[in-house]
């Protein structure tokens, strides 16, 4: 390989070219600043006798140095009019700005310079230098672009090895924060995670200058009183509440808005321009991140974000979210379709017995709802359902909740400690009881628990579906189906084991207080005037009745003889608790 002599070509001026490359467009002060090594290699070149600085731009930004497919087209031009012979001397402001790829590649480069008569030179590498000004030059060339190329790799490795690291910790480590969060820095284990927690808020109706945090509190209240996914999309739009894109750096906008745009064109649909989707609002409602977990890979199938799981099957959870993940695991059931009934009435109001399940159609056995207008409880069935014929269930509100408030206390009352079914009562109440608050830990970690063991089996119910349909096909398609089955089956069978060793305590650990209940009231009366019932409010109240009963059933009106009272008391019939089976609703699921 020959040096290039610059010194004896006849000519006044050694026209001389400057060369810049940065992988991240960003301008800073750092090395890797684009105007930097520009301003470093025209100083080079104005402290040489005879040079004289050619001012075209020859830059690349935001192109890697490493990828060989990566087309640069600043490279591309600088050779062009090398060929051309328009400069003398390329300048540079380290080897590791014209090519990270290794000697060979430097090596190649440098020789397509030199064909040209066109010599190389590194303003921080005095040794790289080509021209017949240093003869060791050319070895020393080969020598660095080696060392650069070796850097490279171990970079890309450490970065591989850190981004995995980072992952199996749940760490939010790439792309922009999801919408309504903020993100962190903090320090688990001497490793630097980036945390996700709600971002501010304003509070306040929702509108066009409510943050993103405000309107993803709003979507999940309404998703959690029964508003459908479209309905929500609807109200926020017509509120001009902001949007995720709007919520975005101009990069990803476009690149989201790019992306919107190339579904449609393949027939498929998602939020066109800026406005709500109920896709949009699904996606929000879906994300495991609301509850604080970390996410693994979107399944292929439903497009949802999973859950990432450690080696032993739980759930990583490195973050804070907006709502607790019992109330997220619930929030899954309502979307599913699997979770239906409502605390409040159509009105928001709250009552005894109705639209929460506890009141039962004697006719179709649905939940029977308020109709606030005249004071009733009613399932109104406009149309015939299977066996269930088209009819109207109606019962008198008020005589319905004093009625059920008296067989109720009465009941109790009479709870005979030698009766089997009384006493298999009596333990059942006395396990919900626990669970409803007495221990409230103990109370928080049965329903996380019973949430979790739910929900991780229809995971895999889902899983299994996809294996039967062909989607784990191939060496690594099994291997990966074992590996999540595997996480699944373990987490399954500890939570299996923790709500038994929760329901068993209880059981032993727990009393009810009966004679409290009783002493409490006037005369000993919980119905008196002023007594325990009447100071109870409706929460506390259907507390106290979900302890001792599953269901009310109405059953049509059959007379219209007695009064209001006989009446209500010849149509209502208690279910009442029943001892859970072992892992009742909670079987194993296998292949």
């Amino acid at each position: 390989m020959e040096l290039i002599a610059l010194g004896d070509r006849g000519q006044d001026m050694i026209r001389a070219v400057t060369y810049e490359r940065q992988s991240h467009k960003s301008e800073t002060d750092s090395q890797a600043s684009p105007k930097m090594q520009r301003d470093k290699s025209v100083a080079y070149i104005n402290s040489q006798d005879n040079w004289s600085h050619v001012d075209v731009d020859y830059s690349d930004i935001g192109i890697s140095g490493y990828d060989p497919n990566v087309y640069r087209p600043g490279f591309e031009r600088l050779l062009e009019d090398a060929r051309a012979r328009k400069f003398d001397v390329v300048v540079i402001y380290m080897l590791s700005r014209l090519t990270r790829q290794g000697a060979a590649e430097a090596l190649k480069i440098q020789q397509e310079l030199a064909n040209h008569g066109v010599a190389l030179v590194s303003t921080q590498e005095p040794f790289i230098n080509t021209s017949d000004d240093n003869p060791f030059g050319v070895a020393f060339f080969a020598l660095i672009a080696g060392l650069a190329h070796q850097e490279s790799k171990n970079k890309s490795k450490f970065i591989r090895d850190a981004f995995a690291e980072l992952k199996a910790r749940g760490s939010h480590s790439s792309g922009p924060v999801p919408y309504g969060f903020k993100a962190e820095p903090i320090q688990v284990d001497k490793i630097t995670i980036r945390k996700l927690s709600p971002g501010p808020r304003h509070g306040g109706d929702i509108g066009a200058d409510s943050m993103p945090a405000d309107v993803v509190e709003y979507v999940i209240s309404e998703a959690e009183s029964g508003a459908k996914a479209n309905a929500i999309a609807s109200d926020l739009t017509e509120k001009g509440a902001p949007t995720p894109l709007y919520s975005l750096d101009e990069d990803h906008a476009n690149a989201r808005r790019e992306a919107a745009r190339q579904r449609r064109k393949s027939g498929k649909t998602d939020s066109a321009g800026n406005e709500w989707s109920s896709t949009v609002v699904t996606r929000i409602l879906r994300d495991p991140r609301l509850a604080g977990f970390a996410v693994a890979s979107t399944d292929g199938k439903t497009r949802r974000r999973t859950i990432l799981r450690d080696e032993q099957g739980q759930p990583v959870q490195p973050h804070e979210g907006f709502i607790t993940p019992t109330r997220w695991y619930g929030l899954q059931k309502l979307l599913d379709g699997r979770k239906r009934e409502r605390n409040m009435d159509r009105a928001g109001t709250m009552t005894f017995l109705g639209s929460w399940g506890a009141l039962r159609c004697g006719t179709c056995g649905c939940g029977m709802t308020v109709a606030n207008a005249d004071g009733t409880y009613v399932c109104n069935l406009r149309r015939s359902v299977g066996d269930a014929p088209r009819h109207v269930t109606r019962i008198a509100m008020g005589e319905a909740d004093k009625v059920v408030a008296s067989m109720l206390w009465e009941k109790v009352a009479t709870l005979d400690p030698e009766d089997d079914n009384d006493v298999a009562l009596l333990a059942t109440a006395a396990e919900r009881f626990a669970t409803q608050g007495a221990d409230p830990e103990a109370a928080a970690e049965l329903a996380e628990q019973d949430a979790q063991l739910e929900h991780v089996q229809q995971s895999m119910r889902e899983l299994y579906e996809d294996r039967d349909e062909g989607l784990y096909a191939g060496p690594t398609g099994r291997a990966s189906f074992r590996d999540t089955i595997r996480k699944y089956q373990q987490h399954e069978a500890r939570c299996t084991q923790r709500i038994d060793e929760l329901r068993a305590s209880a059981n032993t650990a727990i009393q009810l207080p009966i004679d409290e209940w009783f002493e409490g009231s006037d005369g000993g009366d919980p119905l008196s005037e002023g007594g325990l019932w009447s100071r109870w409010d409706i929460a506390d109240k259907r507390s106290f009745l979900s302890l001792f009963s599953d269901s009310i059933t109405v059953n049509p009106a059959t007379t219209r003889r007695g009064t209001a009272w006989e009446r209500a008391l010849g149509r209502l019939e208690v279910d009442w608790a029943k001892p859970a089976e072992p892992n009742e609703g909670n079987e194993s699921v296998s292949a």
